[in-house]
């Protein structure tokens, strides 16, 4: 009889001030446990951080490393963040495996060649584990980055019934969410699945159908640790356990460390020089300005739309850096441009009046959001007359027309304006808003 330890993290989203104590908490563990083995499950990485953004992940990557894991999947601020060429180096230097095998590269459907679609482990004992790594396949908005998401099951009933012939025990890297988790229990036999993507955390774990699940929240707040007694080659208990971060032990060099990656990033995004701006621009500015960018990105479209909240700090006056555009603009969210009938333009309106008070001061999370509230909608080439007819670009609007609006991918993942979400859309994911302002900003400012 036996004794395996799963120690495992997710959803740490470059969150690096809980980073030293969870290494730390890693490392501890796998010294002390007489056999472990140490996973992450995704969404490692958020382009919030200076230095992420500043290395476009390689930061993350190699703060990774010194923890030793033993296997990796991504989640989607890897997968939907990096551009296709960033992604195929991003983890050129790794020391761990990356698994997922439900994402392949187009135009062949080949494997990626930075990750393996499962690994196989074997314990001091000769107990065989098989280890399979999932990502939430995102299918409107992964092709269009050059990668073929593949379906949850169909995945499954490919490498299960391999793996399932190779090995004592399955572990499953879920970056999916708790309710595919919970399907995949039902459904599948799989032993220990450990999720992520809906930032759920399993204090002691979850059975389903004699699956344990286990997850640890989000942000590096809480660390997993799974045990597994083994028998035979065969788990005959199981249970989780996860530990706030906040309970293990700084030590008295951690807020230095922490606060050198933060000045590390703004240093070398301070070196990347836009522009230099004649005067300071306020966050209402750059609400104008962030219009007047996406008409001009979509060859000066009609009409563009986006929420105040996407800009939350001034841009002072002297030298732009990325730097500062990161800090006003921290979003993983991309410029987008709708096709959108007369009849569903008037929809739009009207949704967009009637939850303008409540969305105002609204504490806005997720779908790439990184600021702090929703804010006020703002449109450019929409005009309301006193009598209440509405124009676009001069013109009454005609129900039964088509009309184009440049505005940002964020409005479609959220449920507030589900005629956003309908429309037909084109969605630049090789662009961040920030990005696109700075190109903005580049150019009006060039003389400067």
């Amino acid at each position: 009889m036996g004794t395996i330890h799963l120690l495992h993290t997710n959803d740490i989203h470059s969150h690096f001030e809980n980073w030293p104590r969870i290494s730390r908490y890693l490392l501890a563990g796998q010294a002390m446990y007489d056999e472990s083995f140490t996973f992450d499950i995704g969404d490692a990485i958020d382009r919030l951080h200076p230095l992420t953004e500043a290395t476009q992940g390689l930061s993350n990557v190699a703060l990774m490393n010194d923890v030793h894991y033993d296997g990796v999947t991504i989640g989607n601020n890897e997968g939907l963040v990096f551009s296709h060429d960033t992604m195929n180096h991003l983890y050129d230097n790794a020391n761990f495996d990356v698994l997922l095998a439900n994402l392949k590269e187009m135009p062949h459907d080949t494997q990626p060649k930075w990750a393996k679609n499962y690994k196989i482990l074997t314990t001091k004992d000769d107990t065989k584990i098989g280890v399979i790594g999932l990502t939430a396949p995102y299918q409107l908005t992964y092709p269009a980055l050059g990668w073929e998401p593949i379906a949850v099951d169909a995945t499954l009933d490919k490498y299960l019934p391999v793996l399932r012939n190779q090995v004592d025990i399955i572990l499953l890297l879920s970056h999916l969410g708790l309710p595919t988790d919970e399907h995949i229990a039902q459904k599948y036999d799989i032993d220990v699945i450990m999720g992520a993507h809906t930032h759920h955390l399993l204090p002691q774990g979850k059975m389903v159908n004699g699956t344990l699940l286990a997850a640890a929240g989000r942000y590096g707040e809480n660390v997993g640790d799974i045990t597994l007694t083994i028998k035979d080659h065969r788990i005959i208990h199981k249970s989780a356990i996860t530990t706030p971060t906040y309970e293990l032990a700084e030590n008295d060099d951690d807020y230095k460390t922490i606060r050198g990656w933060i000045a590390k990033g703004r240093e070398l995004l301070e070196q990347q020089y836009v522009c230099t701006l004649p005067r300071e621009i306020t966050p209402d500015e750059q609400v104008y300005d962030g219009l007047r960018a996406l008409r001009q990105y979509y060859y000066n479209v009609p009409v563009s739309m986006i929420s105040t909240g996407m800009f939350s700090e001034e841009l002072p006056k002297g030298k732009l850096s990325r730097y500062e555009l990161l800090e006003s603009m921290p979003h993983a969210i991309n410029p987008m441009l709708i096709n959108i009938s007369g009849e569903k333009l008037f929809s739009l309106l009207r949704s967009i009046d009637e939850q303008m008070t409540n969305l105002a001061q609204y504490p806005m999370k997720g779908s790439g959001f990184r600021g702090k509230i929703f804010g006020y909608m703002r449109f450019d080439g929409i005009d309301r007359q006193k009598n209440g007819e509405v124009l676009y670009n001069g013109e009454a609007i005609d129900k039964g027309k088509l009309y184009k609006i440049a505005t940002l991918d964020h409005y479609k993942w959220i449920s507030f304006f589900p005629d956003v979400a309908q429309a037909p859309a084109k969605i630049e994911l090789n662009l961040l808003l920030r990005e696109l302002m700075a190109n903005y900003y580049a150019n009006k400012y060039k003389d400067n």
